[in-house]
């Protein structure tokens, strides 16, 4: 049995982002390519998140840094707040995320919505606009911890803040 992507889509990971990360398939929707994105950092898989950008991101993106903070990181979940047509143009459109992980003990998240354009008909990451921001959980401090231990928030991670 496959292991579950770990976008979050409950699709095994070779029948979901495996399909554009592990065999060169195209991503057919800016969302398909941010969980792709998403997934390679949990995979620390820079090669392809490099592949899959244009423009400034491109231009600043050091490889040592963002595989650095992809190793450090303990990656737990990603949710999509909502998808964005740019209806001037079919070919920008954003996604709106939330990204969570552990990283020195303290879980984090990082808020952004992401400019994708189509290039050739090929979907790339372009910018990343407001939120964008990490910032501390506001989890009720009696609810199960976004690590997974099964602990209550307030005794686990919680009690670091």
């Amino acid at each position: 049995m496959s292991l579950a992507c770990p976008c979050g889509s409950q699709i095994p990971y070779l029948n979901c982002c495996g399909l554009y990360i592990e065999q060169s398939q195209d991503a057919p929707t800016p969302e398909k390519l941010m969980r792709s994105r998403y997934t390679a950092y949990t995979k620390s898989n820079i090669a392809y998140i490099k592949a899959t950008m244009r423009g400034n991101p491109l231009v600043h993106f050091d490889e040592v840094e963002v595989k650095n903070w992809a190793n450090e990181s303990k990656w737990i979940n990603l949710e999509i707040i909502d998808t964005y047509p740019e209806f001037q143009h079919q070919d920008c459109q954003f996604v709106e995320f939330i990204a969570s992980f552990e990283l020195n003990g303290l879980i984090k998240f990082l808020h952004e919505k992401s400019e994708f354009r189509k290039y050739q008909g090929k979907w790339f990451y372009t910018e990343a606009l407001e939120p964008r921001q990490a910032r501390k959980p506001t989890l009720s401090r009696n609810r199960p911890c976004p690590c997974g231990s099964s602990k209550k928030y307030k005794s686990c991670h919680g009690r670091r803040d």
